[in-house]
């Protein structure tokens, strides 16, 4: 059984993975976004192919560059519910919220959806993405 200083240890490195993902969506820096895969990453999406693998879904990131540099994010939020660590493993689930100004046209884009992620700490004791499904919602208003 973990200790409780054990389990807090591990929620605050989780929730530093987590504001390190927001950082780098607003920061649009893929080399971050990239940094916080396991080497077998898999996304599951909503609609559209299961991407396998850390350099699968790096040239999937990279293949929507271009469209992402049309875009300044504003903000983006991930709203956690719940977090569960087993183990090496922790699994949890939210939902996310943001925002980008389009460069060209100065028209604000708004997004929304749901996530659920299995984390898989690493040898040095700090958490990686290892599996995430991701929903999109119908834009808000």
């Amino acid at each position: 059984m973990q200790s409780q200083n054990n389990l807090d240890a591990d929620l605050r490195s989780i929730q530093a993975l987590n504001q390190h993902d927001v950082n780098a969506t607003l920061a649009v820096d893929t080399d971050a976004i990239i940094s916080q895969w396991t080497d077998d990453f898999v996304v599951l999406q909503a609609a559209g192919p299961i991407t396998r693998g850390r350099s699968a879904n790096a040239a999937a990131v990279e293949q929507s560059k271009e469209q992402l540099k049309a875009f300044k994010p504003i903000d983006y939020n991930l709203d956690v519910q719940e977090i569960t660590i087993t183990g090496d493993y922790a699994f949890e689930w939210g939902t996310y919220r943001g925002s980008a100004r389009s460069l060209t046209g100065g028209e604000t884009v708004n997004y929304v959806g749901k996530f659920m992620r299995i984390l898989q700490r690493q040898p040095d004791g700090s958490w990686k993405m290892h599996r995430t499904m991701v929903t999109t919602d119908a834009q808000p208003r």
